[in-house]
């Protein structure tokens, strides 16, 4: 298991982390979730070893990040930043085999363009490539990375991996993400600005606000309208399929503000 316990991270006297405890488990998918400002990306630097906290703890299968080589890092989670860097030059074939150096076969790189859906563009140089479609060669290769790892539970960490795409493709990813956990036993934690993405794909959810956690659960637990009207201080109504158990929300207009 993935888990935070109150941790705390600050930045010039600022706190942009307070006190936020998690867990992620093998074979699902945790989404996290908050307005702008609310300490999201900063909780994912801390999950995956890029960031100390200033106090609490942060365990991977009960190791602390910070005591393992990065290749024993690598071998146990995988990270996709919101603008992940690449160079100029490189194919999307090249940079999806960087997440292969834990020995990855030809078919696991196979399986991870398939699941993220750039074999089409595999042989394309990156510069060719609209920023949607990078996001998905650098999923593939976080993919490729854990697929190639033999490490009993490994974990995927997402910052915004869905902010280039359109809807469509957004949530045709998010099921992508889902079914991924669910097929491989590998926990996914992805920060993402959709509550409907969330409502669709997520197992659980953490609501985040002004660096702490609001709630924490279940989707159904945690996605409940009068908390994200307070959270996002917008009103929202509440639609109902009347032919399956989906939710949506959607903005009518400016409430009362976040706290």
């Amino acid at each position: 298991m993935l888990e935070a316990q109150a941790l705390t991270y600050s930045v010039a006297g600022q706190r942009r982390v307070d006190t936020v405890s998690l867990s992620v488990r093998p074979g699902e998918v945790t989404v996290v979730l908050g307005p702008n400002g609310a300490g999201k990306s900063t909780l994912l630097a801390l999950l995956s070893g890029l960031l100390r906290p200033d106090s609490g703890q942060v365990r991977i299968e009960g190791r602390d990040p910070a005591r393992l080589s990065a290749r024993e890092l690598g071998t146990l989670r995988a990270v996709v930043e919101q603008s992940p860097g690449w160079q100029s030059g490189l194919s999307a074939a090249e940079l999806v085999m960087m997440g292969g150096y834990l020995a990855a076969t030809a078919a696991d790189w196979h399986t991870a363009m398939q699941l993220a859906h750039c074999e089409e563009f595999a042989a394309r140089r990156l510069e060719t490539l609209s920023g949607g479609e990078r996001q998905r060669v650098h999923l593939a290769r976080a993919l490729l990375q854990l697929l190639s790892s033999t490490a009993p539970n490994r974990y995927l960490l997402l910052d915004e991996p869905t902010a280039a795409l359109d809807f469509g493709f957004a949530d045709a990813m998010m099921a992508d993400i889902r079914l991924f956990a669910a097929q491989y036993g590998i926990g996914v934690l992805a920060v993402i600005h959709d509550i409907n993405l969330a409502l669709r794909h997520a197992d659980t959810v953490l609501l985040m606000a002004n660096g702490a956690g609001a709630a924490f659960g279940t989707t159904a637990e945690v996605m409940e309208k009068g908390r994200l009207e307070a959270i996002y201080g917008v009103q929202l109504a509440e639609l109902v399929s009347r032919e399956t158990p989906l939710r949506a929300f959607v903005p009518l207009g400016h409430g009362s503000a976040p706290h």
